[in-house]
């Protein structure tokens, strides 16, 4: 698009528009049917390719409409999943963006029992995180989600789960990150008990520390932190019962495991901590 000049007629003065001068008796230019006409058929197809309605009153429907279509083409469209579902790729998309990660798995526990002390319960681990990892995609497509649990801190009785996979795609096609291992839960026996290690994960949970009858030790080992969470911190041991491990916060870190106590004789044990879910969030 430019200013009519080919046609003689419009009156340009150094190829742009003037106006009339009464003064002088300099004419003002005049605008062709065939280019006025042009100039506002190129402008209504931006404001009708945004998907508005032209409007004669409305002087900022232009860039109002340029700004609606750099959202849609530009990568400026985000849709971000905490649980399962799927996403249908807009139309003129042909790349988007992943960043999520798996669920962090559990905390071990801390064993109750009478024979003597007990060590606390290992972290969990980490889900497995992506940032900005882009994916060739086609306009239309639908593409499932599916984010991984949160791993389940151990019981007394029940041992600590791992968090699970969040699968991008038809059974993870397009992208599949692992989740965290479980914390270990300690053990309750006599003499030197080694603190289990921690579950393995993006990164690792803490490893719970050695315990020992009549010394202050048995802390339960931290939960995995990672780039959209924060682990479980350590929980303390004591005499005659821990103290139970504490969740993760956010997304995909791991829960602590519970600490252990240090004083023979009868002991209460406590859970570990709840690791945190995953996430998926598509940028386009």
């Amino acid at each position: 698009m430019d200013y009519p000049k080919s046609v003689p007629s419009a009156g340009l003065v150094n190829g742009k528009f003037v106006d009339e001068n009464p003064l002088t008796g300099t004419p003002g230019s005049l605008i062709p049917a065939d280019w006025g006409n042009g100039v506002t058929g190129e402008i209504l197809e931006v404001i009708s390719a945004a998907g508005m309605t032209p409007s004669e009153s409305n002087l900022t429907q232009l860039l109002s409409a340029i700004r609606s279509i750099s959202r849609s083409t530009a990568g400026l469209g985000i849709q971000r999943f905490t649980a399962n579902g799927s996403f249908t790729v807009p139309a003129g998309v042909t790349k988007i963006w992943l960043s999520g990660c798996a669920g962090g798995g559990g905390g071990g526990a801390c064993p109750g029992g009478t024979s003597a002390t007990a060590s606390g319960g290992s972290g969990g681990g980490a889900g497995q995180p992506v940032i900005k990892l882009m994916v060739a995609v086609t306009p239309g497509q639908v593409i499932p989600i599916v984010i991984g649990a949160a791993g389940m801190g151990a019981s007394v009785t029940v041992a600590a789960t791992a968090g699970g996979n969040t699968l991008v795609g038809t059974s993870g096609a397009l992208l599949v990150l692992s989740g965290g291992s479980p914390g270990v839960s300690g053990l309750n026996a006599g003499g030197l008990i080694g603190g289990p290690s921690g579950g393995a994960g993006f990164p690792a949970g803490g490893d719970a520390t050695d315990t020992t009858s009549n010394m202050a030790a048995g802390y339960g080992g931290h939960g995995a932190s990672g780039p959209f969470g924060t682990g479980g911190s350590s929980a303390r041991s004591a005499t005659s019962t821990g103290f139970p491990g504490k969740s993760a916060y956010g997304f995909g870190a791991g829960g602590s495991g519970a600490g252990g106590y240090y004083i023979s004789g009868v002991g209460s044990g406590q859970p570990g901590g709840q690791g945190a879910p995953g996430l998926m969030i598509i940028e386009w």
